[in-house]
């Protein structure tokens, strides 16, 4: 989403002569590679990230205008990266659902790249929230919280 903002649209993308990038992504021990000319984007996961070679995520722009740009360009490509997940796993939380927010369970964290696998306490049924934000899941209010639940 991030990329859209810059390459998605041929107006924007003119400036953006290439961009290239190497992403530590949450949950995958190899690395996901980015590269661009203008529009035009080849993205995967290529090799597996060596022992003993630092998980990094690096994002080069080359183009018309990217000093100007540099702050905007960092700030955005920084706001992409994962930060500490806010629940456990079996943490009681509330989970967004087609019927709205329902008590759930924390099952995983980093499930198939989503933040957390929660199961719906009512049915049993598991979702996922593919990003820690209130708009997927969210901590329990207090009155349904149990007696010495932290």
């Amino acid at each position: 989403m991030f990329l859209d903002n810059y390459i998605g649209e041929e107006e924007t993308a003119k400036d953006f002569l290439r961009v290239k990038g190497v992403v530590n992504v949450a949950s995958s021990d190899r690395m996901f590679v980015i590269q661009c000319v203008h529009m035009l984007r080849n993205q995967s996961f290529t090799k597996p990230w060596d022992k003993d070679q630092k998980r990094e995520n690096r994002m080069i722009f080359i183009g018309r205008g990217m000093q100007q740009r540099r702050k905007e360009l960092t700030e955005g490509f920084m706001a992409c990266i994962a930060k500490p997940l806010r629940f456990n796993v079996g943490d009681k939380v509330l989970a967004n659902t087609e019927d709205g927010y329902v008590e759930a369970k924390i099952l995983r964290q980093w499930d198939e790249f989503n933040a957390y696998r929660i199961e719906v306490l009512s049915d049993g049924c598991n979702v996922h929230a593919p990003m820690d934000d209130d708009r997927f899941v969210m901590e329990l209010p207090p009155t349904l919280k149990p007696k010495g639940y932290k």
